[in-house]
């Protein structure tokens, strides 16, 4: 087996790539890191499957590649962690490569799961997304395929060991990570995120949401930034006083007027993501009040659909709050 140093080593660079887990990055991310992230040479080769740095007895990654046959097989579970199966490199088990899954599986070391969204061929080139760190649960010989869990953050927390990670990291990764998991509205009081103060996971939704609108209303358009002041706010769908989740698809960049008119109920959104002025608001006396203009029309999206607004908080927030403003 590996070195005490080889793993300690490999939690260090988990620790740092945390802020990164759920997110979709280059595959130049991925193949240079130490060009974003210095002393950290590269996650994957994305030479084959399997990366196993060449002092390790563990692999580092794996990459769940687009003509994979089993590169959609991924899973989400009602308990918060994903699922698949993964096929060994063709060839011998006994292959130093193979072999460094099957040290990961005996000594319960997990791996950084890559899954490719697009090729060169696609709008924004080669790109992967970070699904988290999985644990190798099993190998069925038969079926020829190792069995992979993704990690809950409170798991990862637990590996890498009390002072090894940087709470706002921790925190970072538990919300963008939800928005991978199975959907679930409200916030729960079981979950480390939970547990951490309201306003630090304030501070945290917002920047993760605006990130994902680029600091734009995703209603008017409108965009107002310098340097760290963004006029722009972080919208809960279902609201923090109902204790909505912190899920990013509860979520929505939003003006403060018209943040302020989404929590009053003069506008909803439909499952189509249009704009839904309710008729009673549009009596208001107004006046240079852009929000009235876009009935009807079509909201901005992030550039993922993993982070587009959930359907089930958008009907909740239909349900309870629309029109509520007229009693």
């Amino acid at each position: 087996m590996s070195s005490c140093l080889d793993r300690e080593a490999r939690k260090a660079v988990f620790s740092r790539i945390l802020p990164y887990l759920g997110k979709a990055v280059p595959a130049s991310f991925v193949q240079k890191t130490g060009d974003v992230l210095p002393g950290i040479n590269l996650l994957h080769n994305l030479a084959q499957g399997i990366f196993k740095p060449r002092d390790s007895n563990y692999a580092l990654s794996i990459a769940s590649m687009l003509k994979n046959p089993y590169a959609d097989r991924v899973q989400y579970n009602a308990d918060r962690t994903w699922q698949f199966d993964y096929s060994p490199r063709t060839g011998s088990l006994e292959s130093a490569v193979n072999a460094s899954l099957f040290n990961c599986l005996q000594d319960r070391e997990p791996v950084i799961v890559l899954k490719q969204l697009s090729d060169k061929s696609g709008p924004n080139g080669a790109r992967y997304r970070l699904l988290g760190l999985g644990i190798i649960e099993g190998f069925d010989s038969n079926a020829r395929l190792f069995r992979i869990r993704g990690m809950q953050v409170e798991e990862i927390q637990a590996y890498l060991g009390e002072g090894q990670v940087m709470e706002d990291d921790l925190i970072d990764t538990a919300i963008q990570l939800e928005a991978l998991e199975a959907w679930s509205p409200f916030e729960d009081p079981k979950r480390t995120l939970y547990r951490v103060s309201a306003h630090k996971r304030d501070q945290h939704f917002r920047r993760i949401v605006l990130g994902n609108y680029k600091s734009t209303c995703a209603i008017t358009g409108q965009r107002f930034e310098i340097a760290d002041l963004i006029e722009a706010e972080a919208a809960h769908i279902i609201s923090k006083e109902q204790h909505g989740t912190d899920n990013p698809r509860n979520g929505l960049s939003m003006s403060r007027s018209v943040h302020w008119a989404f929590d009053k109920g003069l506008f909803s959104i439909s499952d189509q993501y249009e704009i839904l002025i309710h008729p009673k608001a549009k009596v208001a006396n107004i006046n240079n009040f852009p929000l009235f203009e876009m009935d009807r029309k079509q909201i901005a999206l992030p550039e993922e659909d993993y982070f587009y607004p959930h359907q089930e908080a958008l009907q909740w927030h239909r349900d309870e709050i629309w029109g509520k403003f007229a009693g």
